[in-house]
C-alpha cells in the first residue's frame, strides 16, 4: 500500500477535492471549517480501479503552516498536487514543489482544479505553466489533469492516474525495522492513549512491545486500525492508528517515533550530503554557509539543527556538498533518511538532504578518510553502504552495523565472525597476528605443544565468538583442547632433554605407585608439561605417573570392583601397594577420567572402561 500526500498553494482546492474523491472530510478543526482554511494535517483514504486502497494526508498550503506541512510530506509516497486553474502557479506551489524534489518524490499525479471556472484558454496556460515548472524537478513526467470538484469534471480521470502513479512508485519494503513517525496523538475514552502515522521499514502486531523513542518509553500495542479497520497485524507504507497499553497521552507527541526496543539509537550528530536549492526555488542570492539558524525536518519531527560543512566550505543555490548536522533534539534515524531545512530566520525552505551516516563521531573538515567514506556512501545501495562502512571502520559488530546501514548480513569483501563483521584487511591483518603469535611461542617454548587459546584470543581483542570463529578460517592453526598450535609444529627436544626425558622416566616408573614428588623430581618444568601434552605423562596431585602406570592403575581398580565390589580408599590404597597420600589423589583422578564413582566412602564402576 501507499500514501498519498497533497500539495499546492493555500486555497488551491486541495482538501474539497480530498472530500469530493473520498466522501471523508479532511478538515478536522472547527477552526478550519469556519475559515475554509486547512490548519493542521488531514486524513482520509480512497479504493482505486486496481483494488488497491490508498491513504490521503491533506496537508496546508498557507505560508504559516509550512511546519505543518512538513510534518505531513515526510511520510508520502505519491504525490497529488493541486493548482487552481483560475489563479495558476503561485509562490506556495513553488515551495511546495521544491521541498517534494528534496524528499525525493518521483511518482504523482497534478490536479488542475477549479477547471469549471476558466475558459479554454486560460485552463490551456495554467496546465502550460504547471508542466513548465514540473520540468525542472523529478515530477517531471507527472500527469496535468483538470477537474472540477462541484461539476464532477474530471474526477474519473483523476482517480485512474493516481492509480496508474502508485503502481509506478517504488514498492515499501520490509527490513524487520519498523519506524511510526506520530503525527497524532488522541485520547479514547475507555480505551486510553491512540497514535497515528504513516508505518515504515517493517511491520507491526498486536500485543507486541515498542519504544517511544527517543524517550524509551515502553508500551504495548492493544490493537491496531488501518482506514477504520481492525487488523492484527499491518506492513508498512500504511496510515496506521495504534492503541497503546501503559502510555498517557502526555507521554508522547508529535516528531516522536513507535519503534521497535533496541532496533534504533536517538542520534543527535549525522554526516549527511547537503543539497540547496536552485535558484527558481531560493532565489540566485542563497548560500549555505555555517551562519544563521537553521531547522531540520524529518518524518514529522523538527529539531534546530547546527550545520558543520565538511566539502566545500560554502554551498550555493543549485550546489551539494557534505556535512555533519547536529540536532538539538535526539532522533531515531536511518542511512537513506531524506529531511528538509529552513533558514528559521528568513523562514525559507532551501534545501534538505539525505543521512548518509545516522550515527557519525565528530569530524574535522581535514578528516579525509571521513570524506572518502561519505563519497562512497552517497548514492550507494544498501549493500554497497555497508562494505563501505565496514572498509572504513575494520571491524563492526553486526547490530552497530544495522543501525547504521540498515544491514548486518554478509556482502562481497565482508566477514562475519559471530557478531562481528570485517573487512578483508582486517581478517587478513588477524590471521597474520594469529600465526605470527604461534610463530613466535613455538619458537620460544619449542617443548611445548601449543599456546593457551585464553592467550592468544587477549592478543586479539576479540570476544569468545568471533575468536573461534577466526580460528577456523586459518588452515594453517590447529586445535588440541585449549591449545592452539601450527600444523607445521612439533615438539622436539635436543639430546640433553632426550637424556632428562628418559631420566624423569625411569625415576617415577621405578618408583611404582609411590613416585618422587613433582617438586622433587630433577627436570625443567617445561620438560613436564612436553611430556604430560604427549602422552607420556599423566600429572595426579602434586607427582606424575606414566601413562602406562596410570592405565595400570585404572584397570587394576576397575578389575576389583567387579569381582568384588565398591572399594575404599584404604582398600585401593593397598591394591595398588601405596600409602594414602598417594592413595586420595588417585582415587580423585579415576573419579574425574570417569573409571569410578564416588559413593559415600567407596567407589564404584564409572561410565568409561
Amino acid at each position: 500500500m501507499h500514501v498519498i500526500g497533497t500539495a499546492g498553494h493555500v486555497d488551491h482546492g486541495k482538501s474539497t477535492l480530498v472530500l469530493r474523491l473520498t466522501g471523508i472530510d479532511p478538515d478536522r478543526f472547527e477552526e478550519e471549517k469556519r475559515r475554509g482554511l486547512t490548519i493542521d494535517l488531514g486524513f482520509a483514504w480512497l479504493p482505486l480501479p486496481s483494488g488497491n486502497e490508498i491513504g490521503i494526508i491533506d496537508v496546508p498550503g498557507h505560508e504559516r503552516f509550512i511546519k505543518n506541512m512538513l510534518a505531513g510530506a515526510g511520510g508520502i509516497s505519491v504525490v497529488l498536487f493541486v493548482v487552481a486553474a483560475n489563479e495558476g502557479w503561485m509562490p506556495q506551489s513553488t515551495e511546495h514543489l521544491a521541498i517534494l524534489d528534496v524528499l525525493g518524490i518521483t511518482s504523482g499525479v497534478v490536479a488542475l482544479t477549479k477547471a469549471d471556472t476558466v475558459d479554454a484558454e486560460t485552463l490551456e496556460i495554467a496546465r502550460l505553466e504547471t508542466e513548465e515548472h514540473l520540468k525542472r524537478t523529478r515530477l517531471a513526467s507527472s500527469p496535468v489533469v483538470p477537474v472540477s470538484a462541484v461539476t464532477g469534471l474530471g474526477l474519473e480521470e483523476l482517480v485512474l492516474r493516481l492509480d496508474e502513479a502508485v503502481q509506478r512508485a517504488p514498492d515499501p519494503i520490509d527490513r524487520g525495522r519498523p519506524r511510526l513517525w506520530i503525527d497524532r496523538v488522541f485520547s479514547i475514552s475507555g480505551a486510553g492513549t491512540v497514535v497515528t502515522g504513516t508505518l515504515a521499514g517493517g511491520s507491526l502486531e498486536i500485543e507486541r512491545e515498542i519504544e517511544i523513542s527517543p524517550q524509551g518509553r515502553r508500551a504495548r500495542i492493544r490493537s491496531i486500525q488501518s482506514h477504520k479497520k481492525q487488523l492484527q497485524s499491518v506492513g508498512p507504507a500504511n496510515r496506521v492508528a495504534l492503541n497503546l497499553v501503559g502510555l498517557d497521552r502526555g507521554s508522547s507527541e508529535r516528531g516522536d517515533a513507535i519503534v521497535s526496543p533496541s532496533s534504533w539509537r536517538p542520534t543527535r550528530t549525522i554526516d549527511a550530503e547537503v543539497r540547496v536549492l536552485p535558484e527558481w526555488a531560493v532565489g540566485s542570492d542563497h548560500e549555505l554557509t555555517e551562519k544563521g539558524s537553521h531547522l531540520l525536518y524529518i518524518g514529522s519531527a523538527e529539531t534546530p539543527v547546527r550545520v558543520k560543512l565538511l566539502e566545500p566550505t560554502s554551498i550555493r543555490a543549485g550546489e551539494s556538498g557534505f556535512a555533519q548536522l547536529y540536532l538539538r533534539d535526539p532522533l531515531p534515524l536511518a542511512r537513506g533518511d531524506r529531511f528538509v531545512l529552513r533558514d528559521a530566520g528568513r523562514r525559507l525552505s532551501f534545501g534538505g538532504g539525505v543521512v548518509l551516516d545516522p550515527l557519525a563521531t565528530r569530524a574535522q573538515r581535514s578528516d579525509r578518510k571521513r570524506l572518502a567514506l561519505l563519497h562512497r556512501l552517497a548514492g550507494a545501495s544498501e549493500g554497497e553502504g555497508l562494505i563501505a562502512l565496514v572498509e572504513a571502520e575494520g571491524q563492526l559488530s553486526a547490530h552497530e552495523a544495522a543501525l547504521r546501514t540498515g544491514r548486518s548480513g554478509t556482502e562481497p569483501g565482508v566477514t562475519r565472525l559471530d557478531d562481528l563483521l570485517l573487512s578483508a584487511q582486517r581478517l587478513e591483518e588477524l590471521q597474520s597476528n594469529v600465526r605470527r603469535l604461534l610463530q613466535e611461542h613455538h619458537a620460544a617454548n619449542p617443548l611445548e605443544s601449543g599456546m593457551t587459546r585464553a592467550a592468544v584470543r587477549a592478543e586479539t581483542r576479540l570476544g569468545p565468538g568471533a575468536f573461534d570463529a577466526l580460528v577456523d578460517t586459518i588452515e594453517e592453526v590447529a586445535a588440541d583442547g585449549a591449545l592452539l598450535r601450527l600444523e607445521s609444529h612439533a615438539v622436539s627436544m635436543s639430546p640433553d632433554q632426550q637424556r632428562a626425558r628418559d631420566r624423569v622416566l625411569t625415576a617415577i616408573q621405578s618408583g611404582g605407585f609411590t613416585p618422587p614428588l613433582a617438586k622433587d623430581l630433577d627436570a625443567d618444568s617445561a620438560l613436564l608439561r612436553a611430556l604430560v601434552d604427549s602422552g607420556e605423562l599423566v600429572r595426579i596431585g602434586d607427582f606424575y605417573l606414566t601413562s602406562s602406570q596410570a592405565n595400570e592403575a585404572r584397570t587394576r581398580v576397575r578389575i576389583a570392583i567387579q569381582a568384588s565390589g565398591p572399594l575404599t580408599v584404604a582398600q585401593i590404597r593397598d591394591l595398588l601397594g601405596t600409602s594414602r597420600k598417594y592413595a586420595v589423589p588417585l582415587c580423585e583422578w579415576l573419579d574425574q577420567t570417569g573409571a569410578t564413582l564416588r559413593q559415600g566412602d567407596a567407589r564404584i564402576l564409572g561410565p568409561r572402561p
